[in-house]
């Protein structure tokens, strides 16, 4: 008992002597616990404690000295506060959550921490399951409110500074401020520094966590470019316009116009050194070699799917925005836009998205309608039979989605698909029985299996891809069919593993049943719509006709990105200073819920409808009551829960939670 006793002392000494170098000697405290926390985030960054940290701290010092200085600044701000152990644990406990986020996510889908997580969070908690174990999510719970109560404790108890020089430590914090904006001004006249960073996880690699974090939040939106003026926006437009003349003929054919981008997809048998039992896509394949077709340069590697869609929809390019940035999770959730969608509704089209996948997700319930969409189907108004080993939705399930989309109008039709089968994490442990397609070429066993259950996912998305030309061509009407990866996967591929082009690249065909000729060409994704509205003929909206007219000349990038920048952020002088686009009132799946009859048995209510899904809930009024799905034509309630006499609805709700659509009224006699 002594012995611990002595121990404890000891302990108790060290901890009250690190308590008095703290509030007596702040500004060296803070440079040594800026050093360690910096040494900490790059070990939890890189997922592991050996020379490849040392090494990075070697061969990049200048990078981790001025990550180290981001730290470091932070904590000045103990120097003026009478708070100051409070503040130490509070600036600690925000760094100590970045680097513990940012190990977490790395190892649950392969993608950094950034700031433009923090504003996905809600999105993300619906899905969560997806990427995390119920025991992971109990313990990032348990950590997160152990946190709280610690702070609410040391806020209680830590003591005050009674006598803080505040006149001598605001100059000391100035001249830390004016140090550090000199350094910033020397890191990027140096190139040391950038905030072009186009693949997230790599720049965590090469600049550190707390550079890449910290521009992830204060780096957003366009930059206004430095010739921005009304006269330059006209001048441009002119120009597009006068060239645009030149080439317009009338619009003669207007056929449905249907893009699919496949979740992680690209062409796996173009990894160098790996090889399959049988070729997994056979009918991607077939159709590249027989209709138009290529490489997409993409905005993003491993993940990023909204930025791939944003380039797809509204023809501008994401490498115009902050680092990592989400346009759907910042100016679009507040800003229409001009969009294909918007494009093709002045021609008479009816547009339409669908997701097998949570309709919250990056927010697209409430930003598709920015952009112009008719109708948006989601997983909650679909009846998925099928999902993969991971918990998502096979992507089977969209082909009688597209044809419900292509029979609810006499319209033409446009329809912009987002699959989700083949996206990550890929489980490292044998999940599937009896594999179809079967790996050679890889030893280590981990990434074989990863690459088994990847390969054994994009063969299922071929197949679905196959049905759905034939469900197209059955259909006999005049119709385009794009199919597309939004991004490679997340495993682990390099320039140097692939046989063609890069990793930002993936595959693309164009398949029509009209008789276009054939062109193979190389795209930015942000052109690919206006590509094939090129060939129809329709040269309206800004950003198609720019691209159909500009791409490829002088000043092209530069006027592009005056472009974007008065569309989303400037004076809209395109539009006279006023925006054109409402958000449309865009209803949630093609079908209507519908009740048809209420009956009872001795112990439940049993209604009966059509359209039912598993995320159906009955309202009484406003109050919600347990709603036992069966089919999509029966749910079931409780007696004690529905009286006769009641008007109640039926409503698809998503996780987030927000009621999608709603049915009928009906009274329970």
């Amino acid at each position: 008992m002594k012995t611990v006793s002595n121990i404890l002392g000891k302990l108790k000494a060290i901890w009250l002597q690190i308590l008095h170098w703290l509030r007596k000697v702040p500004l060296l405290c803070n440079v040594v616990i800026s050093f360690l926390l910096a040494v900490l985030l790059e070990v939890l960054g890189r997922q592991t404690f050996d020379m490849n940290v040392f090494q990075y701290m070697q061969e990049r010092s200048k990078m981790f000295l001025y990550g180290m200085f981001i730290i470091f600044l932070t904590y000045s701000v103990v120097l003026i506060v009478k708070r100051r152990l409070f503040t130490y644990l509070c600036v600690t406990l925000l760094w100590g959550t970045v680097g513990f986020v940012n190990f977490m996510m790395l190892s649950s889908r392969n993608t950094p921490f950034t700031y433009v997580d923090i504003t996905l969070m809600k999105s993300v908690l619906p899905v969560m399951n997806n990427y995390f174990s119920p025991v992971e999510i109990v313990a990032m719970g348990s950590m997160i409110l152990l946190i709280l109560v610690l702070m609410v404790v040391a806020f209680m108890f830590l003591p005050m500074e009674e006598k803080i020089h505040r006149k001598r430590n605001f100059i000391v914090v100035a001249v830390i401020v004016a140090s550090f904006s000199g350094t910033t001004v020397y890191g990027f006249e140096s190139q040391m520094l950038t905030t072009e960073i186009h693949n997230i996880r790599l720049a965590f690699g090469d600049y550190g966590t707390p550079y890449c974090f910290s521009v992830t939040a204060l780096r957003t939106g366009i930059e206004k470019p430095a010739d921005y003026s009304k006269e330059k926006i006209e001048n441009i437009q002119k120009t597009t316009n006068d060239a645009v003349a030149k080439k317009k003929k009338k619009v003669t054919k207007k056929p449905n116009i249907i893009f699919v981008q496949l979740e992680s997809h690209f062409d796996i048998t173009k990894v160098k050194g790996v090889t399959f039992n049988k070729d997994p896509l056979t009918n991607f394949h077939s159709l590249m070699k027989n209709y138009s077709s290529g490489h997409l340069s993409m905005p993003s590697y491993g993940a990023g799917t909204a930025n791939s869609e944003f380039e797809l929809i509204t023809g501008m390019n994401m490498d115009l925005f902050g680092a990592a940035e989400y346009p759907y999770k910042t100016v679009l959730q507040n800003t229409t836009t001009e969009s294909y969608a918007t494009v093709l509704k002045s021609l008479g089209y009816s547009t339409h998205t669908i997701h097998n996948n949570s309709a919250a997700f990056y927010d697209r319930d409430l930003v598709f309608s920015q952009l112009g969409f008719d109708t948006f189907t989601t997983k909650e108004s679909m009846d998925i039979k099928k999902w993969t080993e991971n918990g998502w939705a096979k992507d089977s399930v969209l082909t009688g989605c597209i044809k419900d989309a292509l029979d609810s109008s006499k319209e033409s039709d446009y329809i912009y698909t987002i699959s989700v089968q083949g996206h990550g994490d890929y489980p490292t442990d044998e999940v599937i029985e009896n594999p179809e397609i079967t790996v050679k070429g890889i030893e280590d066993t981990a990434l074989k299996n990863k690459y088994t259950y990847y390969a054994n996912q994009v063969y299922q998305m071929d197949k679905f891809i196959g049905n759905l030309v034939k469900s197209l061509k059955k259909r006999g009407e005049d119709t385009i069919l794009v199919a597309y990866g939004d991004h490679l996967p997340s495993l682990g591929i390099e320039d140097e593993n692939l046989t063609y082009g890069n990793k930002y690249e993936t595959s693309y065909f164009i398949w029509n049943n009209f008789g276009m000729k054939k062109q193979d060409e190389t795209l930015e994704a942000y052109q690919l719509g206006s590509t094939i509205l090129d060939r129809l003929n329709i040269h309206s909206g800004t950003m198609n006709a720019f691209h159909q007219t500009r791409k490829g000349t002088k000043n092209y990038l530069e006027d592009m990105q005056n472009l974007q920048y008065d569309m989303l952020y400037g004076k809209q002088y395109l539009w006279g200073q006023t925006n054109p686009f409402t958000a449309s009132d865009m209803k949630f799946g093609i079908k209507k819920l519908a009740v048809t009859k209420a009956y009872e048995t001795d112990d439940n209510i049993f209604i009966v409808g059509d359209n039912f899904t598993n995320y159906c809930q009955v309202y009484v009024g406003d109050t919600k009551i347990n709603t036992t799905y069966h089919n999509e034509h029966l749910l079931e309630v409780s007696k004690k829960d529905l009286n006769k006499g009641d008007t109640f609805t039926v409503s698809i709700v998503s996780k987030a939670p927000r009621v999608l659509s709603t049915s009928n009224e009906y009274i329970y006699e």
